[in-house]
């Protein structure tokens, strides 16, 4: 089976840990951000015109960094042991990167994290189409619907963005409940 996986806080911590550099970026403190629960991916509509230029100043430099969840290179070592073929999707794109590519595939090595495909684009349903993907775990609640609306299976994963929107998707908190979850959807 395809499977499709979301990097950023569905292989990485990257909320937390974007929040400094957001912080320093915007002149605002880190407490003030935790309070709020921002970080780069739900900024304030005051400071969205200003988020190209926070990612052109950090991302090439900061993303291979990001800290990888504790059991991501484990769950997707054991779905491919399984079988399964794995292929990145990510929302980055050279509106945000100088060379996306590389600087994922630098970030996913660092993470020891074993895949079959890169995909760097803001389309994922598209992607999802393309590749004939039948799961697809990431933590944007658009992005699950985007993909649903084209007959591939969401899973979330839960996020500071997204523990209080609600969803109608099967959630799940590491991977060791994505590998059951994706287990028991593929028996």
């Amino acid at each position: 089976m395809n499977i499709a996986v979301d990097i950023d806080d569905t292989l990485t911590n990257s909320f937390t840990y974007f929040q400094s550099y957001v912080a320093e970026f915007f002149g605002t403190s880190l407490q003030e951000l935790t309070d709020k629960n921002i970080s780069y991916s739900n900024l304030p509509a005051s400071w969205q015109a200003e988020e190209l230029a926070f990612c052109r100043k950090y991302y090439d430099r900061i993303v291979p960094k990001t800290p990888f969840k504790p059991d991501a290179a484990w769950g997707i070592a054991q779905l491919r042991q399984r079988g399964h073929r794995i292929i990145i999707i990510t929302g980055r794109t050279t509106a945000f990167y100088t060379d996306p590519v590389a600087t994922t595939q630098t970030e996913l090595a660092n993470g020891q994290i074993q895949y079959d495909q890169l995909i760097c684009t803001l389309n994922k349903a598209q992607a999802c189409q393309q590749e004939e993907i039948t799961i697809f775990l990431d933590d944007l609640v658009k992005n699950c619907q985007a993909v649903a609306q084209v007959q591939v299976q969401p899973i979330l994963f839960n996020s500071p963005e997204n523990t209080q929107q609600s969803s109608q998707w099967p959630r799940v908190n590491d991977w060791h409940q994505a590998v059951g979850l994706i287990e028991s959807m593929t028996d």
